[in-house]
């Protein structure tokens, strides 16, 4: 853990240095937590974990004196680490979250990540899965952020990543496991068409693989990467004796699984690493002896079992006795930042409440005022409107008035012309008859000639008579026409007397036809002109 806290915080190069002197562990199944240097003999030392636990605690408080908030920061994760890693939870808890209130106030994401991720192991121990996946993800977030941008390279990710597989698989979700797996082995340092092969996945497949039922691709693989832990990180080998253990023994081979759980058990005591895994590994030693019938061994590993279970989980636990009964400080002075910080957000939410509630009425006094205004202006342009349309229709109405008193003196200009014409044939049929009696007499060639020229002049008159008709009433011959397209030129002729409302004899006089006739042509007309007895004939027309 200790070189992704110096690649963040260059100051603490110094303890860098010391660090291979001290004698504290890594956190159990947190393998990707490994330092470079602790090769196979790096623990032949002779400061003790006292020692180191001091050095730290003094470190701490001179970094807060000198307020080197970063450096006290990342004594204060290895110190947790520290107590973690020997079955000290409730000081690691305490240290975790006395590390998080200075990073929360100083703003230290990486720090933060590494907080959370410490905090995740702690409640999975806990069998507070959900938490520990929640913390994990917390700490995965924030280094997604560094990789994303570029401040970091992607193997930032790795320990998260690898921390979701281990707690996934403890809780046997295989292919959840074998997701963040995957996402470990596709994280490159360089660019390469092949995943990087590494140990620490490659155990972790093992085990995947026997959960699945395959125990003999397990132990294939698991024995392939024994002899890289035997090489280079013999530490492990505790996990992985372990795992070989449960193999063996699923496959009855009992003897064979006692000495890798035992193998396992003189690993821990060895480098005080992986502590935790003490009280499972002898309940599985007891179970292997009660399989192979040794009762007395089988009671004597149970018992060491709920032994080493209570002095690192129970509540007589006194390392453990604060986190149990959550006297946590730090948590506590945290919480109640917290809650200040939620109480001011509080009253600025509500002084932008008042300002919004003002906003608001000022709006909604704007609206009401813009509303009435908007109702008045509508009744003035619709008054205005109403007065135009009652102008336009008085307008209209004296229009039609003065149309209609113009055809009046236009149809009475017209009659009069008209009976002008039948005074005037009525003059020339009365020369014409004596005419006709003094037949005998006159030269009979002038007579007839004379005669034909009162006729032509019949004619004429008619012409005259129908042009001025036609201009006054423009649409009456057109709407004769489209409406009763049967009726004759005669017909027509006839229908224009009447709209002038001649009689009968005053139609045959212009007509120059008898009054017989005329009635006669009246009546055909009604006929072509589908009316009924009841119907006025000169009503319908002046309709027209």
């Amino acid at each position: 853990m200790l070189f992704r806290i110096h690649k963040y915080n260059p100051c603490w190069l110094v303890l860098l240095l010391a660090y291979p002197l001290l004698t504290f562990p890594v956190r159990s199944q947190s393998q990707m937590d490994l330092t470079p240097f602790m090769g196979k003999n790096s623990l032949s030392h002779t400061v003790t974990i006292d020692s180191t636990i001091q050095v730290l605690s003094a470190g701490i408080t001179s970094s807060l004196k000198d307020q080197d908030t970063t450096k006290a920061i990342s004594q204060m994760v290895i110190l947790s680490d520290i107590y973690a890693n020997n079955a000290m939870f409730g000081k690691s808890y305490d240290g975790y979250w006395s590390a998080l209130l200075l990073a929360d106030q100083s703003r230290d994401l990486p720090s933060k990540s590494l907080i959370y991720h410490g905090l995740g192991w702690l409640y999975s121990l806990y069998l507070r899965e959900n938490l520990a996946i929640e913390y994990f993800n917390r700490s995965l977030q924030i280094n997604k952020q560094f990789a994303d941008s570029g401040q970091a390279p992607k193997t930032i990710l790795l320990r998260d990543y690898y921390s979701l597989v281990t707690l996934h698989r403890k809780l046997n979700h295989i292919d959840i496991a074998r997701q963040y797996l995957d996402s470990c082995r596709m994280i490159k340092d360089a660019p390469s068409t092949q995943p990087k092969r590494n140990a620490f996945h490659d155990a972790e497949e093992g085990y995947l693989l026997f959960l699945e039922n395959k125990p003999t691709e397990s132990l294939a693989l698991l024995n392939e990467t024994k002899l890289y832990f035997e090489k280079n990180q013999d530490s492990y080998l505790a996990i992985l004796y372990s795992f070989l253990g449960d193999i063996y023994q699923s496959l009855g081979q009992y003897e064979l699984s006692r000495r890798n759980y035992l193998a396992s058990l003189q690993i821990i005591d060895r480098y005080k690493r992986h502590v935790d895994w003490k009280p499972g590994i002898y309940e599985n030693l007891s179970e292997n002896y009660h399989l192979a019938g040794d009762d007395r061994q089988a009671y004597r590993m149970m018992k060491l079992s709920k032994q080493f279970t209570e002095q690192q989980f129970g509540s007589r636990s006194s390392t453990n006795r604060e986190l149990l009964e959550i006297k946590d400080q730090f948590r506590l002075e945290k919480e109640r930042q917290q809650d200040l910080l939620q109480q001011q957000e509080l009253e600025k939410l509500e002084g932008e409440k008042k300002i919004e509630n003002l906003k608001a009425i000022i709006l909604f006094i704007s609206l009401i005022f813009l509303t009435f205004s908007g109702l008045l202006i509508y009744r003035y342009l619709r008054s205005k409107h109403k007065a135009e349309k009652k102008w336009l229709q008085q307008q209209q109405e004296l229009e039609r008035i003065k149309a209609r008193e113009i055809l009046e003196i236009k149809n009475k200009e017209l009659t009069t012309s008209t009976l002008r014409i039948i005074e005037k044939e009525e003059l020339l049929a009365d020369l014409k008859e004596k005419l006709t009696n003094q037949k005998q007499q006159p030269n009979p060639g002038e007579i007839n000639k004379l005669l034909k020229t009162i006729d032509t002049s019949t004619y004429n008159n008619w012409e005259e008579f129908e042009a001025r008709f036609s201009s006054v009433n423009e649409s009456f011959y057109k709407n004769l026409a489209e409406q009763f397209p049967n009726l004759s030129h005669s017909d027509k002729k006839i229908c224009a007397l009447i709209k002038l409302n001649f009689s009968s004899k005053d139609m045959a006089r212009l007509l120059g036809i008898s009054t017989e006739s005329v009635h006669t042509t009246r009546y055909r007309v009604r006929k072509k002109l589908n009316l009924s007895r009841e119907v006025n004939l000169y009503e319908f027309i002046q309709n027209l």
